[in-house]
């Protein structure tokens, strides 16, 4: 055949590939948790960005970032959403994660506490709610709770608790537990239902991310170009973020299960827009907080930089493109 003759066939097979999206690439991509900073996803799959980018993406909820990290080990994920310290630990046993956007360059964990809980020091001997072992809440408490004097396991119980933010809340509703570890929105219905927000996270630990785009090494060198057509759908999503206000909460209401339209317009104006990373880049800083935390404990720590859980080629050519 010519070369004029292949270049019909493919303009033809490429505009089939369009109309019918038969040709998408499917990729499964987890979220880790029901709040707002992972929103950036849901709108990438909801406003049809992903398809736009010829991605068939597929999102699963796995609560905790430590099971996302046991997913894609096992090669049932593509690409998923977590927080640093569950891929930094990873990679320090021998995994190949990097992160290629970042959500939010925030830690958005408050300590929510009962009425009877006024100071952080009143939680000695008490229970506190952390979701899984492992994932960003549970290790990000660990920190804090050091940095304040009180030591895990000895003088405050940090408690596993499975099923989400929402179990979180009725626990401590129920009285089972003195504390919780949740984000916004979640934290607004805390206030509503009398509970103290005691502690924000960030105030303890400004340079922290609680959401990252990550994938493996391996994946990137095999598939660069869907790597790129993934962060380009969440590049889209973010500006349609910030852009629609309107379309942005039906589709967090979706997801979170909130049907009060006045309470998520207050959550996207007055937390949701100061929360989540306009550029999608990285801050070098909030890595290299936990690799000083990880080298109290774990020598392998200081071989490492924050440039190895990081690759942000894709975000650079699109800078560079202007995109």
């Amino acid at each position: 055949m010519s070369s004029a003759g292949k270049g019909l066939v493919a303009s033809v097979f490429a505009l089939f590939c369009f109309v019918n999206n038969a040709c998408a690439q499917r990729i499964n991509f987890s979220f880790s948790s029901l709040t707002g900073t992972q929103s950036p996803l849901w709108v990438a799959k909801e406003a049809g960005f992903f398809k736009q980018h010829g991605l068939d993406a597929r999102l699963v909820y796995i609560p905790g970032g430590s099971v996302v990290v046991q997913a894609m080990h096992s090669g049932e994920l593509q690409f998923g959403v977590s927080g640093p310290g569950a891929v930094i630990r990873g990679n320090l046993g021998g995994s190949d994660f990097s992160f290629v956007a970042v959500g939010s360059n925030k830690i958005d964990f408050v300590l929510v506490t009962a009425k009877s809980i006024t100071n952080v020091q009143d939680l000695k001997g008490k229970r506190v709610g952390v979701g899984r072992f492992g994932g960003g809440p549970d290790y990000s408490s660990r920190i804090v709770f050091e940095k304040l004097g009180l030591k895990p396991e000895k003088d405050i119980n940090l408690l596993q608790t499975l099923g989400g933010q929402p179990t979180r809340l009725a626990i401590l509703q129920s009285g089972a537990m003195e504390g919780i570890v949740i984000t916004p929105p979640f934290t607004l219905q805390a206030k509503q239902l009398g509970f103290n927000l005691l502690l924000e996270y960030s105030k303890v630990i400004p340079h922290y991310f609680s959401s990252g785009f990550i994938t493996t090494r391996k994946y990137i060198r095999e598939n660069p170009q869907i790597v790129e057509n993934t962060v380009k759908s969440l590049m889209d999503a973010m500006r349609y973020v910030f852009s629609n206000e309107d379309e942005t909460i039906k589709i967090v209401g979706r997801y979170m299960k909130i049907t009060d339209e006045a309470f998520l317009r207050s959550y996207y104006r007055e937390a949701l827009l100061g929360q989540i990373n306009r550029t999608l880049q990285p801050d070098p800083k909030a890595i290299e907080f936990i690799l000083e935390e990880e080298r109290k404990t774990n020598p392998a720590a200081e071989r490492v930089k924050p440039e190895d859980f990081m690759d942000t080629r894709f975000l650079d050519k699109l800078r560079k493109d202007a995109y």
